[in-house]
């Protein structure tokens, strides 16, 4: 099966991705993509003009912060047998990983949560959220 971990480097994630590798013990014919969304701002053509935002996720900018995040996540998983790829996306979280997912077949999303009040998680969003209503597949929330 092929699953994704989505990962921002925050305990929340990290226990995630430990929770997947103890409990769905994948196997060497599993594939596990762990993803990092670089997040863009909802406005970003409002900044053009004024900053330099990255244009995609090969930016040197962008690299330099999904190195070590998808390392810590690469090291949660590193006693597991399957084949681990690591992949930087760019844009909304969500959006950047419901459309991986369903571009590839993916059969398991897993994802943290920090566990916000409900008046914060309207306020701010929440990418676990968004993934449970709008995944083409199962996913795993762990808080």
């Amino acid at each position: 099966m092929r699953s994704i971990i989505a990962t921002d480097g925050s305990e929340a994630s990290l226990k995630a991705a430990s929770t997947f590798a103890r409990h769905f013990c994948p196997g060497a014919e599993d594939e596990i993509f762990i993803i990092y969304v670089f997040p863009e701002p909802p406005d970003a053509e409002c900044y053009r003009n004024v900053v330099s935002l990255p244009k995609d996720a090969r930016d040197d900018r962008v690299a330099a912060v999904a190195r070590p995040v998808l390392a810590k996540t690469r090291q949660v998983l590193a006693k597991i047998a399957s084949t681990v790829h690591e992949v930087t996306l760019l844009g909304n979280p969500a959006k950047e990983i419901v459309e991986f997912a369903t571009n590839l077949g993916v059969g398991l999303i897993v994802a943290g949560t920090r566990g916000r009040s409900p008046e914060r998680e309207l306020y701010l969003g929440s990418v676990s959220s968004a993934l449970a209503h709008r995944a083409p597949c199962s996913v795993l929330i762990v808080r």
